[in-house]
């Protein structure tokens, strides 16, 4: 059963992420996606504006202290469509990730 779960997470993610060939998403990319997947599952304000949306990258780095950013790289075609969803979007991911300073780029 815990591989089967693994399995579904594995590919409901892989539909909010889309890398260059050959190219395998991290593990944080991974959990970034998983989160894209589970809003658009869960938030109905978000639902039918995520459907069509997906990320190329998302990387964590240090800003001062003990303080984290998450970077996400969205595809330049889609950017209109994030920018709509922009702050709702940041809110609800920073919720997910624990008061992380979210950015969309």
């Amino acid at each position: 059963m815990n591989l089967a779960m693994q399995i579904l997470k594995m590919y409901t993610s892989m539909k909010k992420i889309h890398k260059d060939k050959d190219v395998e998403p991290t593990e944080f990319e991974e959990s970034v996606a998983q989160a894209f997947f589970d809003l658009e599952n869960t938030n109905q304000d978000l639902k039918s504006d995520l459907k069509d949306l997906y990320i190329n990258s998302a990387v964590q780095i240090d800003v001062s202290g003990s303080r984290k950013a998450v970077v996400i790289h969205v595809p330049y075609r889609l950017r209109k469509a994030f920018r709509k969803v922009h702050v709702k979007l940041v809110r609800e991911l920073e919720k997910k990730f624990s008061g992380k300073f979210m950015r969309l780029c």
